[in-house]
């Protein structure tokens, strides 16, 4: 009876092994092919979010050639947008889209970085920019604006899980498609040896460009070892009641500032929820360079200005005085505040710190201090040789509602500070910082505060 029922069990025993070895054969298959997959998208979401980063950076640089007077700042925004619109093309040829679909779109930007070396080649040789260049790139922005609003669009479906980008094909480049004028008029030369590397533009505050210092000066003080940076980063994480901390593991990591860094668990005796952190100090006198802690955030429960005084009171307890706030940037559930230094009333906008903070209870997320420990130091500022008057006397007619005119030192290339006036202006809808050389009147630097869907930016 048992011979029989196992010849007839066999056959199914058979079967279960064949689909089981297909059934395992086919996961990892798939296995393999989700890892290709990951690994390509990898790549495309770099180019992706590079190309976001240049074509952000051309329309914020074609609003500040509009309102820029001077040639020598002329010069510099047209060499920028000419390097960025480039890198923009070449990111744009690195997504999975069909030269269908993104023709126009390269052709526009092709055009934005070629016109733009065009007016450089004019200002070189001694001229200004006419009326008739004003308003082509007043054009080139608007149109540049709309393709950037459509690839923050596109960035926000992907955050969100509604797009991939093997989807991009047909959502990229709509508008300027459809309507893209031929703004450039005539045959440029097509530039053949794009550079590799690009100034780092961070617009998303005044001056937090970072300098490539071999020394940070703001770090004094012996070297620590890893015991004593333990010890350290546990007295610098925010302790909240009835929170406990464990450190689950502490390396040492290189760059410009040599570190520990520390990876947290922290546990909540109320509730039992566990949130991670991750903390860096540095090896020579144990400063706070960055701390990031990862958790949901609740809806809004306070104000700005009571997240403002949380951060204020966090960076007074980890040795970050006399700072002021300069700017903020309000998301979802989240404000990121930046501080500069200030010595004597005047803003020292290369010595900034970024601090995040949770709208819910006024938790801090993270810090960001590296680049004031790069530039910190006691300066010798020199006294202005143009008053306040004289310096409003050099900004360009095109702007209004001008105000501001408060001193600040601001850095000019990599090793240079010069001390300047700041004010403030609009055209149209755009706000504009723009600064003032306090010794001979030049205009030093021009920025625009950009406001974008997910917050806004201002003192």
């Amino acid at each position: 009876m048992s011979t029989i029922r196992w010849r007839r069990l066999l056959p199914l025993a058979i079967a279960v092994v064949l689909v089981g070895g297909i059934f395992l054969w086919g996961y990892q298959q798939y296995t393999v092919r989700k890892k290709l997959e990951v690994s390509l998208n990898n790549k495309y979401y770099r180019s992706f979010y590079d190309l976001l980063e240049n074509v952000q950076n051309v329309e914020v640089l074609l609003s500040k050639v509009l309102v820029a007077q001077a040639p020598e700042q002329d010069s510099k925004i047209f060499t920028e947008i000419w390097q960025r619109a480039n890198a923009a093309q070449a990111n744009l040829n690195q997504l999975p889209l069909t030269d269908i679909t993104t023709g126009r779109t390269s052709k526009f930007l092709t055009q934005v970085g070629d016109y733009s070396f065009t007016l450089l080649q004019k200002v070189a040789a001694g001229q200004s920019k006419c009326q008739k260049d004003w308003n082509t790139l007043q054009t080139l922005y608007k149109q540049t604006s709309t393709l950037n609003t459509e690839l923050q669009d596109t960035e926000r479906k992907i955050a969100e899980g509604k797009l991939y980008l093997g989807e991009l094909a047909q959502q990229t480049g709509r508008v300027v498609q459809k309507e893209g004028p031929k703004l450039a008029n005539g045959n440029f030369q097509k530039i053949e040896d794009n550079l590799k590397s690009f100034p780092t533009l961070i617009y998303d505050g005044p001056f937090s460009d970072k300098l490539e210092e071999r020394t940070a000066r703001g770090i004094t003080g012996a070297k620590i070892n890893v015991f004593q940076a333990k010890t350290r980063i546990l007295e610098l994480v925010e302790h909240r009641p009835g929170t406990k901390h464990m450190v689950e593991g502490i390396r040492k990591i290189e760059g410009k500032i040599p570190a520990f860094q520390a990876d947290l668990i922290s546990t909540s005796g109320s509730s039992g929820e566990k949130e991670r952190l991750s903390v860096a100090v540095s090896r020579q006198g144990g400063k706070l360079l960055w701390y990031t802690l990862s958790r949901k955030v609740a809806p809004n429960k306070i104000t700005l200005a009571e997240a403002r005084e949380k951060a204020v009171k966090f960076l007074s307890e980890k040795g970050y005085r006399n700072i002021t706030p300069i700017y903020y940037e309000q998301g979802a559930r989240m404000v990121v505040f930046n501080f500069a230094a200030i010595q004597n009333g005047v803003i020292l906008y290369p010595d900034q710190i970024k601090v995040t903070v949770a709208l819910d209870n006024g938790q801090i997320l993270g810090i960001e201090a590296t680049d004031y420990l790069m530039s910190h130091h006691q300066r010798v500022i020199p006294k202005p040789a143009l008053t306040l008057a004289q310096a409003r006397g050099k900004l360009s007619p095109h702007l209004t509602k001008i105000s501001g005119g408060r001193l600040t030192l601001i850095p000019r290339g990599t090793a240079n500070e010069v001390l300047a006036y700041e004010f403030r202006g609009e055209l149209d809808q755009d706000t504009f910082l723009i600064y003032i050389n306090a010794a001979n009147g030049k205009e030093e630097q021009v920025l625009r505060l950009v406001r974008n869907k997910e917050g806004i930016l201002s003192f």
